[in-house]
């Protein structure tokens, strides 16, 4: 189905991280929805990248290369989204990989205690199911609803792997602002990802948050996301055009472990406009 040919999304996974869909099939899924971009933004990884950028080139669809990186900041958690970032940096990759390395083991470790409490999982079968070289909690969720062991990725995320449950362990994340730097000297864009998280951690302070952020070096907000309200768009437009920030837009589309979530349209609220991604590559021309 084709509703606009200068709609995006820049903000998606593969199979090179949570996704289900490999990067071809994700850009294949692209240009049959007709979208004009897509931004391939990856857990901690630009593995995807490559294959998508050809793919792209080959039917007819700009594929923007990106990566989606998890922070620590004096707020919390947050993600920060890199666009138009250099694949070939290696630099990047030696800090991507060390992160991944990290998650590796602590994916063994989830697994240790998955078996200690009786249930029978391996990497290897975690493996299978990513489709890809990273396993994440997703993963794992795919293959306990599989074994039987729950009944839904919601009963998987509850009861073992979101924060608190029992197979629960946190990975590691780097500094805030080494992330925005890590992307910046990639010749890339940091744009803050989904924005909303911080809304419900900290709605009193987030002006002075997105102030420190902007003083790192931040230089976009993730205005359109699938979870924003109205109202949240609009918040985050003003918090942009008052501090000069890049407006962008994507659904976090990730195939099948987030069936409600529409590539480019999200749950049906998002019309992402092409010149929103003109804005940005204006600041790497």
């Amino acid at each position: 189905m084709t509703w606009n040919l200068h709609l995006i999304d820049l903000h998606t996974h593969t199979t090179a991280s949570d996704g289900t869909f490999s990067p071809a099939k994700l850009v294949h899924l692209a240009k049959d929805e007709g979208l004009q971009a897509v931004a391939i933004t990856d857990h901690d990884t630009i593995a995807g990248n490559a294959e998508a950028l050809t793919i792209g080139r080959e039917i007819g669809i700009e594929v923007v290369p990106g990566v989606e990186i998890s922070a620590d900041s004096p707020f919390g958690s947050i993600h920060i989204v890199g666009l138009l970032i250099d694949t070939e940096d290696e630099k990047m990759e030696s800090i991507l990989t060390e992160l991944r390395e990290y998650r590796y083991k602590r994916n063994v470790k989830m697994i240790d205690l998955l078996v200690g409490m009786g249930i029978p999982i391996t990497m290897e079968e975690l493996v299978v199911i990513s489709g890809g070289d990273l396993v994440g909690r997703p993963h794992f969720a795919a293959l306990l609803v599989s074994k039987g062991v729950v009944s839904s990725y919601q009963e998987a995320f509850n009861k073992y792997l979101k924060a608190g449950g029992k197979a629960y362990l946190d990975k590691k994340r780097l500094p805030v602002n080494e992330a925005i730097l890590m992307i910046k000297n990639s010749g890339g864009i940091p744009i803050l990802a989904h924005p909303y998280v911080l809304r419900i951690k900290d709605e009193e302070n987030i002006e002075a948050n997105i102030e420190y952020l902007v003083e790192l070096g931040i230089e976009g907000i993730e205005v359109f996301y699938s979870e924003h309200s109205r109202g949240d768009e609009a918040l985050f437009a003003d918090l942009a055009r008052r501090h000069s920030l890049l407006v962008s837009g994507g659904t976090d589309f990730h195939g099948d472990v987030k069936p409600g979530v529409s590539l480019g349209r999200g749950h049906g609220n998002l019309n992402i406009p092409y010149y929103l991604l003109e804005s940005i590559k204006e600041m790497v021309a």
